[in-house]
């Protein structure tokens, strides 16, 4: 496995400001997630995997990741084993992507679930979108009959989205907007999307606030990206913990990592205590995932696109 280290360029934007600032309470992350180098495990095979735009640790399998693809592709799941990257192809019978963004996975009620988060929506023109609910198939399940979608609006109008994330321990499905600025934190609780599920009842997302600690581009990244650096604040990517403990949210321009206090206000933990965990630069990361461990996974949506992991300092045996 080739380590990817923090280029300096990546290192030259943290020394200008682009490193927000956290609370004492995330002290810990700085130990354990300190600017420091990402395995890279392989590359995904383009073919399958030409636009991933969801991943989730698998929580059936160990070594196991499940990805999405994005709009203009098959109503898939991908797995893959980290191992050997061997992808394996399970096609979703009666449902559509529309605009699949991102997938979390969890366990309810002693079982292991996937949510693809049907939430796409570039030019906020749609009247509601879909999270698409399946307990998680095995790999070599070539076709999965057993999923359910069900429809969302937005108290506050349409909004695009590419991040969604469980709390499987609390009971919530959260989703971060991306155009927004600053974006905005919207959450459901899981036991009424399994309900909506069986129903077919339409449900609102309960908005909780503003994520205002994401840095905007500074005047270097403007500088060294003229195309696309406007956007690199954009969340493109987030997911939850299977503890329910940290949350890893991904940019154009970073990864972040934040730790929540007991009372689970992920909308605090996310503006008080981000910290960014060093990414290299790459060009349109979308997916990101967390385990148990704290381990970091991350990919993007182009050919050759590497499979990246950050193990932080406390879980790393070597």
């Amino acid at each position: 496995m080739r380590a990817v280290a923090l280029g300096t360029i990546g290192a030259s934007l943290l020394a200008t400001g682009c490193m927000t600032s956290i609370a004492d309470s995330a002290s810990q992350l700085r130990a354990e997630y300190p600017l420091a180098s990402y395995d890279r495990v392989g590359e995904l095979d383009f073919s399958v995997l030409p636009e991933a735009s969801g991943m989730a640790v698998s929580r059936a399998r160990a070594d196991t990741l499940w990805f999405v693809n994005d709009a203009g592709n098959a109503a898939e799941l991908i797995s893959m084993d980290t191992r050997s990257m061997k992808t394996r192809i399970s096609k979703l019978d009666g449902i559509r992507n529309r605009d699949w963004e991102d997938l979390a996975g969890f366990s309810w009620q002693g079982k292991p679930w996937l949510l693809i988060g049907d939430i796409g929506d570039n030019n906020a023109v749609r009247d509601e979108v879909k999270l698409i609910l399946l307990p998680e198939p095995s790999p070599t399940d070539k076709k999965i009959k057993n999923a359910r979608s069900v429809t969302i609006t937005y108290p506050d109008g349409a909004r695009d989205a590419e991040s969604l994330a469980v709390d499987q321990q609390r009971g919530f499905v959260y989703v971060l907007s991306k155009r927004d600025n600053p974006p905005v934190l919207y959450r459901l609780k899981l036991a009424t999307v399994f309900a909506a599920a069986q129903s077919g009842d339409q449900l609102q997302f309960e908005r909780m606030g503003s994520v205002t600690s994401v840095p905007q581009p500074t005047p270097l990244e403007l500088r060294l990206f003229p195309r696309y650096g406007k956007y690199r604040a954009q969340i493109t990517a987030m997911d939850i913990s299977p503890d329910g403990k940290r949350a890893a949210v991904l940019t154009y321009g970073e990864a972040y990592v934040a730790e929540v206090s007991e009372d689970g206000d992920w909308l605090r933990a996310l503006n008080e205590a981000l910290y960014p965990a060093g990414m290299p630069i790459l060009p349109q990361p979308e997916t990101i995932t967390i385990d148990n461990d704290g381990v970091i996974w991350i990919t993007t949506e182009q050919r050759d696109a590497p499979l990246l992991r950050l193990t932080p300092a406390a879980a790393d045996s070597s």
